[in-house]
């Protein structure tokens, strides 16, 4: 498994690392005013990988309001450019409650784990 970290700060720490062929993008820390580009930055990066989605894996984010919100709007939008799928890990309800509330939840992909993420990108078997 290889790992690069795109950025670290006393707020904010993105990794990048490849699972199963698929980009996955860790946060740890706070998304807001201060850190949304970096966030924004790491994710344009993993939308040049080969694989056909990227995984945005928030379980670690221990801050989330509405810049996060506009952040996940706006790594969506970049998804559909680049012809690719975004998944979100949110387990915690930090991050997924103001996303259902706003309605943001029913445009995006969101999982528990990064292994639910990756069997939802998983072909299915034909019978």
């Amino acid at each position: 498994m290889n790992e690069d970290q795109f950025k670290e700060s006393p707020l904010l720490t993105v990794r990048a690392t490849e699972v199963a062929g698929l980009m996955v993008v860790a946060v740890e820390g706070e998304i807001d005013v201060d850190t949304a580009d970096d966030v924004l930055d790491a994710v344009r990066l993993g939308f040049v990988s080969e694989g056909p989605a990227l995984i945005a894996d928030l379980t670690l984010v221990t801050f989330f309001g509405s810049t996060g919100i506009s952040t996940l709007i706006s790594a969506h939008e970049l998804a559909e450019e680049h012809g690719k799928k975004l998944h979100i890990v949110a387990p915690q309800r930090a991050v997924r409650r103001p996303l259902q509330v706003t309605g943001v939840a029913d445009v995006l992909s969101l999982h528990d784990s990064v292994e639910e993420a990756v069997s939802a990108l998983k072909p299915v078997p034909s019978e």
